[in-house]
């Protein structure tokens, strides 16, 4: 199992990746969306550039991945959040260290960032539907809770 950075050619991979976990995703609106494939790519090109991303790689394909992006805060424009936005392992990966590995290399990557002054902090969320992960054993602290109400 190797992780490393996404790269243009992990794309088509990648969007088989982010349709499995949207179907998985506890917000009924994103599992019966179709996604075009020209915006997901504009979508994960700004995240390879703009963001720390990364695939895990096993068996000469993805099997997992993390992808974030930097974004502007809303009310301080210069103020810049890394943004965890997608973070999922196939299921048949799942029990294995793939999960783990994508974060601690996320957050290494993270981390040195944060310290050169690139971003004022990064975020990771934490899915209803999620695995049991003790972010805050990882050095991290609770901020906000997210609540949904669907038509």
């Amino acid at each position: 199992m190797k992780i490393r950075r996404l790269e243009r050619s992990d794309y088509s991979e990648v969007r088989q990746l982010l349709r499995l976990f949207s179907q998985e995703a506890p917000v009924n609106s994103i599992r019966t969306q179709t996604y075009d494939n020209e915006h997901a790519d504009q979508v994960l090109l700004r995240c390879e550039k703009g963001g720390i991303s990364l695939v895990a790689e096993d068996k000469g394909q993805c099997q997992g991945c993390l992808i974030s992006l930097c974004v502007p805060d809303l009310w301080q424009p210069r103020t810049l959040w890394l943004r965890e936005i997608a973070w999922y392992v196939k299921q048949e990966y799942r029990g294995t260290s793939m999960g783990a590995r994508l974060f601690m290399a996320y957050k290494k990557e993270a981390e040195k960032d944060l310290k050169a002054g690139r971003f004022a902090g990064y975020t990771m969320s934490k899915l209803s539907n999620s695995d049991d992960f003790d972010y805050e054993k990882r050095g991290m602290r609770f901020c906000e809770g997210t609540y949904l109400r669907e038509a």
